[in-house]
């Protein structure tokens, strides 16, 4: 999950905060690449649910302070991120990392942020640029 300029949404505070999310999903996926995943995967897990924490609140600020109408549901979505990291983190400490998991996470995380970023956040970069 390279990030690239297709990722920018136009909101510099957002753009740096998703870039350094993917740059940890990268560092995951590089693990994997090298045999490494299950040594990296919980250091991953453990930064997204600190991360996104003030991720999420910085871009649901910009949302209530711009009137953006879609606050609830965006604020929705982030909660079922969360969730589900707190799920992947809870199945790392009951079975260990192994391949299942780290398969796991990774589809969930590319799939997850990548289609956030590119739909969801750029609709509300659109909004607040209005």
């Amino acid at each position: 999950m390279i990030w690239n300029d297709g990722l920018k949404i136009g909101v510099p505070l957002i753009d740096s905060e998703h870039k350094e999310l993917c740059g940890r999903i990268d560092n995951l996926l590089a693990a994997c690449s090298a045999g490494q995943g299950r040594a990296e995967i919980a250091q991953t897990v453990a930064f997204l649910q600190e991360y996104t924490v003030k991720h999420f609140s910085d871009e649901e600020k910009l949302q209530r302070s711009s009137g953006y109408p879609k606050c609830a549901e965006h604020k929705a979505m982030h909660e079922y991120f969360k969730a589900k990291v707190a799920d992947l983190k809870a199945s790392l400490e009951e079975n260990g990392a192994n391949v299942a998991n780290v398969s796991e996470t990774n589809y969930f995380l590319m799939n997850w942020l990548l289609n956030h970023i590119q739909k969801v956040d750029k609709e509300l970069a659109t909004y607040i640029k209005d």
